[in-house]
């Protein structure tokens, strides 16, 4: 995270960076992302059952899971994740587009997206 030394979490079951809070339909999926402070919000959920997605799917779309056991929240300027059995396997996608597979580094490009109005 921010280029600092490298952090293990286990049995991450989903990982989600955004710097908007809406996602996929509508979940509020990284409910404190806000695009103007140049910070994405990184939602780590380790350990999640199938179970879990459905008893929480309410507090997921309205972004009260923050609190629930083995969610965490935090916001960086840039992250790199790798996976560390490198099988290879773990894909990315942005808003249901897959994007390749991991490794990858995220971080903010200031004014990279033109608006026409």
């Amino acid at each position: 995270v921010d280029d600092g030394e490298w952090e293990l979490y286990p049995q991450v079951t989903a990982l989600c960076i955004g710097n908007a809070k809406y996602f996929g339909g509508g979940m509020k999926i990284v409910p404190n992302a806000d695009p103007s402070n140049r910070s994405l919000e990184v939602v780590i959920l380790q350990d999640f059952k199938w179970y879990d997605f459905i008893l929480n799917l309410h507090k997921i779309y309205n972004g009260t899971y923050l609190t629930v056991k083995n969610v965490t929240s935090r916001s960086v300027r840039s992250i790199e994740v790798e996976e560390v059995s490198c099988s290879g396997s773990i894909y990315v996608q942005s808003d249901g587009e897959h994007l390749g597979f991991l490794p990858r580094k995220f971080h903010i490009l200031p004014a990279a997206i033109e608006m026409i109005c």
